[in-house]
């Protein structure tokens, strides 16, 4: 319900500039020599860090024989000492209400009257306390003959909102649909009902075959790379050699009933607390692995106490680890591309330019930066060198095959596209 408000709010935001998308690429720069803590060591940490609170007891059958006069104390005078509770997205809320116009409080106030457990703080705010079981007079023209609109639902009632529905300027470099009418194309007739009505078929002429093939290299030279980095071209050769990889690698994660899966998830979880310590974190870190899924993967092995283990399957087609994740992300990001359609790189380019911010720009500072940083990562998503791209053109249905073939996912690595 609160994500559904949430989603409400950023449709009634329509002007402070608090971050642009670039300001969060440095996020997405991975350094796979990285400082990776002793693990047993941080875990010992975190153990303490995060423990359960320790109510004094294991049950009412296993209690203590020594009365705790602290522990008794605390508990008598914690209802007296805490007011109220705040819900985890009071704050959050408040601070969006008072970013919207004072307008758009009758399309919402009736809906947040209606979700349970919402704060009485955000219910008696002045425009918000008078909108209880109220539909709103004023709607948007289309809607004002339509039989029975009042008992649409108050989740919905933003959309009654006159201003949604006013005529929007055209937004520059947006491809207009021109309608273009088609000659007409006589369809040819096959040749045995040529031959009933007496028509010519033609004889198919047979062309001399050319001596020499012509061989289309993706590469000048069409060879493995020797030390794959992240400027390096992609070859076709490369590209071959990382499919081959694909199944060895789940297989490697998926034995012994899925152990190195297990352990590759807490190394997820480790790397994302450690990098909230070292402030290099994103509100939504997950969009890290999706820009970069390879290189995100081999840090999760360092954190999880199987690079080595990792490395040995990926020697076997001449990768290190690094080698491998820098070929794979490129590969990622180049297929990406060739896939994509003139919708998608439309939208890339709105991003590039800015087209979505006097939207975001509205939000409160918290949820310009966690959009922001998602434009970012469609951005990079979406970049890769043209030689990269003419390379991956020739593997592509391959790659969708196989990608397909493991749930878009590399172990815990998405693979979006």
């Amino acid at each position: 319900m609160f994500k559904k408000i949430i989603f409400v709010f950023m449709v009634l935001f329509a002007t402070k500039v608090y971050a642009t998308a670039e300001d969060f690429a440095p996020y997405f720069k991975v350094d796979m020599g990285m400082e990776v803590p002793d693990l047993e060591e941080y875990m010992d940490k975190l153990s303490s860090k995060f423990q359960y609170y320790n109510k004094g007891y294991i049950s009412r059958f296993e209690m203590d024989k020594t009365f705790n006069k602290e522990f008794s104390r605390t508990i008598k005078f914690y209802g007296l000492s805490e007011g109220r509770l705040k819900t985890f997205y009071e704050d959050e809320l408040l601070d969006i209400l008072s970013w919207l116009p004072k307008e758009t409080y009758p399309y919402i106030g009736p809906m947040l009257h209606q979700v349970p457990g919402m704060p009485d703080k955000i219910l008696n705010m002045p425009g918000i306390k008078e909108t209880k079981n109220q539909f709103p007079k004023d709607i948007a023209e289309r809607f004002k003959a339509m039989e029975n609109i009042e008992y649409l639902s108050p989740a919905l009632y933003f959309l009654l909102m006159p201003r949604i529905w006013e005529n929007k300027p055209v937004e520059p470099d947006r491809p207009q649909k021109i309608q273009v009418h088609k000659p007409r194309v006589n369809p040819e007739l096959p040749n045995f009902l040529k031959e009933k009505i007496g028509a010519p078929v033609k004889t198919a002429e047979k062309k001399q075959a050319s001596s020499e093939k012509q061989v289309v290299l993706s590469h000048p030279l069409n060879i493995r790379t020797v030390h794959p980095s992240l400027t390096t071209p992609l070859t076709s050769k490369d590209i071959s050699a990382f499919i081959s990889t694909i199944d060895m690698i789940i297989e490697w994660g998926m034995k012994d009933d899925m152990y190195n899966y297990g352990k590759l998830i807490n190394g997820e979880a480790l790397l994302d607390i450690w990098e909230k310590e070292q402030g290099t974190a994103l509100s939504q870190n997950d969009l890290k692995d999706a820009v970069n899924p390879c290189q995100r993967l081999v840090l999760k092995t360092r954190f999880s106490g199987l690079y080595t283990d990792f490395a040995h399957v990926v020697a076997s087609k001449g990768f290190t680890p690094e080698e491998w994740a820098y070929t794979c992300d490129r590969t990622i990001k180049a297929f990406r591309v060739a896939e994509s359609n003139l919708s998608i790189a439309y939208a890339i380019r709105y991003h590039r330019r800015g087209y979505y911010n006097q939207y975001i720009d509205q939000l409160p500072k918290r949820w310009q930066d966690e959009m922001y940083s998602a434009s970012e990562a469609i951005i990079k998503m979406y970049t890769a060198l043209q030689e990269d791209v003419d390379a991956v053109r020739p593997h592509q249905k391959e790659l969708a095959d196989k990608f397909t073939e493991i749930h878009q996912i590399m172990l815990t690595a998405p693979i979006i596209y």
